[in-house]
């Protein structure tokens, strides 16, 4: 069983009331929306008409470099959406309008006649040092520049590079040569503040240049004169200098001149004791060898005829004379063996001793120059950096020059505009159809108004 809510059957009633009083009132609905579409049509056919005309470009984030293959193709960049809403900026700055109305003569053209004419009537008193020309030029182009933004639309194409300019006028073919006016313009005046930027840093590295020039000219003759000065001269930054070079093979020398002062003293005392007869000097003396053979016959002879002859017997005095004689030589061999031993030894001492002086001068040479060596490095280190800057700033002097001339652009024009055939507006359709949704519903409402009011009086009576 299904119980009846009590508030169902007001809330119907008042539904079918109102049905009611709209049927009763259609007159009055058709009449208000028939008012409404007659006026937008009207007002429609009022209207001058506007032909909308469209030039796509293309935006790229960066200018292909050409003087660098590898980045031939520009990359995107996280910046992107920065970047392309400043492009959208500069497409609608006054800047870019005024250099737009200069090139396609908007001051003289039939549509912005009243404009022009407008704004000379509104030329008050002029300032005082200002030309009435210059005055009325800049209220002319002033109101130009407004009405011209007011005519541009920008509409970028979501997901890509490519943003359509859209300017409207009364007359088509102005419509198009101001929107293809309007691409030209702004690629000339990126090329132009490109060129200007380019200009700006080939003046200041030029500057720049003529002073580090200076500076590493200057750099250089403190470093020669230096270097002159000081005697200092350079073998090489992976080579030692000359004093240590020397001190190498000095060093070399001293420890040969020690191994040989070393053999010498050796010989030396053991030939200056004893008779010298072991010395291998003398043993390998072949005149020492033949006196000392033939001391041993006159010897022999003298002991055989001694057995015969008396010392002092003529025959023994001369053996015996012979034998001194013999003897006396070979002593006279042995002391000229011990004098060239001595010899050898004093010139290896003499030659050890020199060189040790030698390697201590070189020594301190070495330390003296080292400590010059100070400056000269500081000299030689400005030198070599202000060749380096100087030579990075003379590259880069070079490719800024070939990036300027290259003239490369980041935009491009994809399609130019072409006067359009059919106005962009007024829009007859579609100001009648709102018309005619906004008249019903305005009728709507003054039914329901009228059926309020005519219940209100019911009920007071």
């Amino acid at each position: 069983m299904r119980y009846a809510d009590p508030h169902d059957a007001p809330a119907a009633g008042n539904l079918a009331e109102y049905a009611g009083a709209l049927l009763r009132s259609w007159w009055l609905i058709l009449l208000i929306a028939g008012a409404v579409v007659l006026a937008a049509l009207a007002a429609s056919l009022m209207m001058t008409p506007q032909y909308r005309a469209t030039t796509t470009l293309q935006i790229e984030r960066e200018a292909m470099k050409v003087v660098q293959m590898e980045d031939l193709i520009p990359s995107e960049s996280p910046m992107d959406r920065d970047f392309y809403q400043t492009q959208y900026e500069l497409l609608m700055s006054r800047s870019l309008a005024r250099r737009v109305i200069a090139k396609a003569g908007l001051a003289n053209h039939p549509v912005y006649r009243e404009t022009v004419e407008a704004a000379s009537e509104k030329l008050g008193p002029v300032a005082a040092g200002q030309p009435a020309a210059a005055s009325r030029r800049e209220l002319i182009d002033r109101a130009l520049t407004d009405q011209v933004l007011a005519s541009l639309e920008i509409e970028p194409v979501r997901n890509s590079r490519l943003v359509k300019v859209n300017f409207s006028s009364p007359d088509p073919d102005l419509s198009a040569r101001v929107a293809n006016t309007y691409a030209s313009e702004f690629i000339a005046s990126g090329l132009e503040h490109r060129l200007q930027a380019s200009s700006f840093a080939t003046k200041y590295l030029s500057e720049r240049l003529t002073q580090i020039k200076q500076r590493l000219q200057d750099s250089e003759k403190n470093f020669v004169d230096f270097a002159g000065q000081e005697k200092i001269v350079s073998v090489g930054d992976d080579k030692p200098s000359l004093p240590a070079q020397n001190l190498e093979e000095l060093n070399a020398l001293l420890a040969s001149a020690q191994d040989a002062r070393i053999k010498s003293e050796a010989a030396w005392r053991q030939a200056r004791y004893g008779s010298g007869l072991a010395l291998p000097q003398v043993v390998s003396n072949p005149l020492i060898q033949n006196l000392m053979q033939t001391r041993a016959q006159l010897s022999a002879e003298y002991q055989q005829k001694l057995s015969t002859f008396k010392p002092d017997y003529p025959e023994m005095l001369r053996l015996n004379s012979q034998m001194s004689e013999v003897g006396r030589q070979i002593n006279t061999q042995i002391a000229n063996i011990r004098e060239s031993i001595k010899a050898q030894y004093e010139a290896a001492n003499t030659q050890e001793q020199m060189l040790e002086a030698r390697i201590e001068q070189l020594k301190g040479d070495e330390l003296d120059l080292q400590d010059r060596s100070i400056r000269y490095n500081m000299f030689k280190r400005e030198v070599d950096t202000n060749r380096q800057l100087y030579d990075g700033l003379l590259q880069r002097f070079k490719e800024i020059g070939v990036a300027g001339n290259v003239g490369a652009n980041n935009i491009s024009v994809v399609d130019l505009a072409d006067p359009p055939g059919n106005p962009s507006s007024p829009r007859l359709a579609f100001n009648l159809a709102l018309a005619a949704i906004f008249g019903l519903f305005a009728g709507v409402v003054a039914a329901l108004l009228r059926h309020a009011m005519r219940s209100s009086r019911e009920a007071r009576r």
